[in-house]
């Protein structure tokens, strides 16, 4: 009797073990759940963990997880069984290059071409927004329109302080073009920093203006669209894949390749964005062009089915 308690006591011990060895390899370093282990035969993730919002009012991500999602269930008759879902974490775009070569927390970030991300990730050439968040309209001080609508050259609307994420890329494009920029270090601070006026215009892609504005008009009533303006800076938007998945990027190429062919991508691309295309009423502001030093020579600038033109 006593030898088999003692086996009994062994055994348990032994599962014990085996179930903390299992917790802690399914918990990374900081205590978070770890990274999805790759599904063996395809080479890349069972869940793929994409870049979320920034804050809870943030949506500008909702669209490409969407659309990667779609993409995903076309193809998974090739492939295994793969799903969606953003990454826990929220981090600055050089963050965000870091963990996106490590593959681990962050597989695909929808995001603009910079410096360095083409070389070190695996861009796919698609203009998942065909471009429309390179129209950029202005969020303003609505006491303030007056001065914009007095613009009638690129000079004078140069001279107007604008804000900017201290990252993004649209940064880059209006500091060379001239522009005064002034540098926020996260996404709701620079509406703060707007209506404390610490610049007077923040601009915002077509995609992204109008919700932003709706969504936050009550925390702040002067809030407003600028109703004259609109700048224009070749902007694509790529989904990078981390180097850890090639099989992965490939993949994604050729399911939007799949959907542009059949009509689907651009249908996806109007239910979300439509309204705020005819609401933005681009044919009657006017536009002010200027380059995007960010492009490298293999932006699919020529073919005119991938982009928006108003």
């Amino acid at each position: 009797m006593a030898v088999f308690k003692t086996l009994c006591l062994a055994c348990s011990a032994i599962s014990l073990s085996l179930s903390f060895a299992v917790l802690a390899n399914n918990l990374a370093a900081d205590g978070t759940q770890a990274a999805p282990r790759a599904s063996g035969a395809a080479g890349y993730p069972a869940v793929v963990l994409i870049n979320r919002g920034h804050s809870k009012l943030d949506p500008r991500y909702d669209y490409p997880r969407e659309l990667l999602a779609e993409v995903l269930l076309r193809t998974e008759d090739e492939h295994d069984d793969v799903t969606v879902r953003p990454t826990d974490k929220v981090m600055p775009r050089d963050r965000a290059l870091l963990e996106l070569e490590r593959g681990e927390v962050l597989h695909v970030m929808a995001e603009a071409p910079k410096p360095g991300w083409e070389e070190r990730l695996i861009p796919v050439r698609i203009p998942i927004r065909k471009g429309i968040q390179g129209y950029r309209l202005f969020l303003i001080k609505q006491q303030n329109q007056p001065m914009f609508a007095s613009v009638n050259s690129w000079q004078q609307l140069a001279d107007i302080a604008t804000g900017s994420g201290e990252q993004w890329s649209t940064r880059w494009a209006m500091e060379k073009a001239g522009m005064e920029v002034v540098t926020g270090l996260d996404y709701e601070s620079l509406f703060r920093m707007l209506m404390h006026d610490r610049f007077y215009s923040f601009g915002r892609g077509v995609n992204e203006v109008f919700t932003e504005f709706d969504d936050r008009q009550r925390f702040y009533p002067d809030l407003a669209v600028e109703s004259t303006l609109v700048v224009y800076i070749p902007l694509p938007t790529y989904f990078f894949v981390s180097p850890k998945y090639p099989a992965l990027a490939a993949r994604i190429e050729r399911g939007l390749r799949g959907m542009i062919d059949d009509g689907s991508f651009d249908r996806l691309f109007i239910e979300h964005f439509g309204a705020a295309i005819k609401r933005a009423d681009l044919a009657n502001r006017k536009l002010f062009a200027i380059d995007n030093p960010n492009l490298s020579e293999q932006t699919p600038l020529q073919d005119a089915a991938l982009w928006y033109r108003r």
